[in-house]
C-alpha cells in the first residue's frame, strides 16, 4: 500500500503554486474593476458643477466685456480658446446681438456626460467686473 515514490510532494507543491497564481489573478482583476469604477464615477459627479462654473464665467466675462470693450465677440473667441486647452468639454459662445448695454448670448456646453444649450440676455454690471488699471 505504501509506495516508495517521492512524486506526491512535488504534486502538492505544483498544486499550491497554481492555486496561489489563480488567487493572485483574481485579486488583480478585482482591484482593477474597483479602480475603474472609482475613476469613472468621479468625472460624472463633477460635470454638472463644471457646466455651472462655465456658465457663470461666460456671464461675468461677457458683462465685463460690455462694460470695458463694448465687444463681447472678442471675449467669446478668447474664452473658447482658453477652455479648449484646459477642459475636456467643448464650450461654444455665440453672440447673437449686442449693443452698448446688453448682449444676447447662446452658451453651448458639450462633454461626454452632459450637453446643453442656453440663450441668456446679459446686461452690463460694472460691480461684477474687476477694476481696470
Amino acid at each position: 500500500m505504501v509506495t516508495e515514490s517521492n512524486d506526491r510532494g512535488q504534486v502538492i507543491l505544483i498544486g499550491a503554486i497554481t492555486l496561489a497564481f489563480i488567487i493572485l489573478g483574481i485579486v488583480i482583476v478585482f482591484n482593477g474593476v474597483l479602480f475603474t469604477e472609482t475613476i469613472s464615477a468621479g468625472d460624472t459627479s463633477q460635470s454638472a458643477a463644471t457646466a455651472d462654473k462655465v456658465e457663470q464665467e461666460v456671464v461675468n466675462g461677457v458683462a465685463c466685456s460690455i462694460v470695458y470693450d463694448s465687444d463681447p465677440d472678442s471675449f467669446a473667441s478668447s474664452y473658447q480658446n482658453s477652455t479648449a486647452e484646459s477642459n475636456s468639454a467643448v464650450v461654444n459662445v455665440d453672440v447673437i446681438n449686442s449693443d452698448e448695454s446688453s448682449a444676447n448670448v447662446t452658451i453651448t456646453y458639450d462633454s461626454a456626460d452632459l450637453s446643453y444649450s442656453q440663450t441668456r440676455n446679459i446686461t452690463d454690471t460694472a460691480d461684477q467686473c474687476p477694476e481696470e488699471s
